[in-house]
């Protein structure tokens, strides 16, 4: 079982992904800005993140680098979130430390695809 922390400012996303990935036998843990994410990461120490690239508090990529940049949460993989990624964000998102982007909608397959890639034992 995965413990994955989704960030994300929208409830309806938090829910939809915390029961898909809870079907599976993982545990969903959510944030709904950055600030609350980044405390949230270094308390619990998931095994994955996914965090939305707009968040209401900080940008996500602002978000990415904080996790990257901080001993407790520098070893965690986290995926970047965006309903419009560009391949510039794309590319900043690998330069702070993200491992990869999904866009939204997320769909189901490559959510778990994503899960079994970054959290295999």
């Amino acid at each position: 079982m995965a413990r994955i922390l989704f960030i994300d400012d929208d409830p309806m996303t938090l829910e939809t992904l915390s029961k898909a990935v809870e079907v599976f036998g993982h545990q969903a843990l959510h944030a709904h800005n950055g600030k609350e994410g980044l405390e949230l990461a270094r308390q619990q120490s998931p095994d994955l993140i996914f965090t939305d690239l707009r968040l209401p508090d900080m940008e996500g990529l602002v978000l990415v680098e904080r996790l990257h940049n901080d001993p407790l949460t520098a070893p965690i993989p986290v995926l970047v979130l965006s309903a419009s990624p560009a391949l510039d964000e794309t590319e900043r998102a690998q330069a702070v430390g993200a491992q990869g982007f999904i866009s939204k909608p997320i769909r189901l397959q490559a959510l778990l695809e994503l899960i079994q890639k970054h959290c295999a034992s």
